[in-house]
């Protein structure tokens, strides 16, 4: 199998693709996505590359736990009546090989 292509850590991490970002620790970057499906669409990534939620290590779930904080901080402050989604994908519902997080709200564009 061909391996695809590492968005966030080649793109977003590396600073070759700017972002506007939302929230940032020196474990993990929260930012608006590149190209947003809903008005409110961050994306939530680990820093350390990590492939995804299958691949984490027992020694990692700290950097999931500090995920979902800051996924519950950020939600604090949307419209909760509009709905919220947190959103993880795996296999042929990943676009890139890195654990990342989808924090949107409301209906898609």
């Amino acid at each position: 199998m061909e391996a695809k292509y590492d968005f966030y850590c080649e793109e977003v991490l590396s600073n070759k693709t700017k972002v506007e970002v939302v929230f940032e620790s020196e474990n993990i970057l929260a930012f608006n996505h590149t190209k947003p499906s809903y008005k409110t669409h961050i994306v939530i990534i680990p820093k350390k590359h990590i492939i995804d939620l299958i691949s984490l290590a027992d020694d990692e779930i700290s950097i999931v736990t500090e995920i979902l904080k800051t996924a519950r901080d950020i939600s604090k402050s949307l419209d909760k009546d509009q709905g919220i989604k947190l959103i993880t994908n795996l296999g042929k519902f990943q676009d890139t090989p890195h654990l990342h997080f989808h924090l949107i709200v409301g209906d898609k564009l």
